[in-house]
């Protein structure tokens, strides 16, 4: 296996320092409780991290492990929509907004690559254990 704990894959350690990064900004965004896009940042962005890490614990049921790594896709996305809308609105300066918008773009591919190498063991390869 690619690795013996969740901390050492590459998509994880990102997810989690940006979860970090995003729990620490958007607080410092001025009535940033009366913003509903707050709250849903915060739980996308928290939910990236959480899925590899409950992906990677179904790493030998692969089907399992592919359906958490494609809910952690789908969050890091969601991510991306809400800093879009916290940007519209007017909540976050532009070069913030690059910034944090860039860094989900590239943990959304970075995920993706994974999803496709499990998806491709998946179809060329037996199961490594009980499906």
């Amino acid at each position: 296996m690619f690795a013996r704990h969740y901390s050492e894959l590459e998509i994880y350690q990102i997810a989690i320092r940006l979860d970090k990064e995003i729990d620490i900004f958007v607080k410092k965004i001025p009535y940033y409780w009366q913003i509903p896009e707050v709250d849903q940042i915060l739980r996308s962005s928290d939910s990236v991290p959480s899925n590899v890490v409950e992906g990677f614990s179904h790493r030998f049921y692969l089907k399992k492990f592919h359906h958490y790594l494609n809910i952690a896709l789908g969050s890091s996305d969601e991510t991306q929509k809400h800093l879009t809308t916290l940007n519209k609105k007017c909540h976050i300066f532009e070069k913030d907004y690059a910034y944090y918008f860039k860094e989900y773009k590239n943990l959304s591919i970075k995920i993706l690559n994974f999803v496709n190498c499990i998806r491709k063991r998946l179809t060329c390869h037996p199961p490594l254990g009980p499906q």
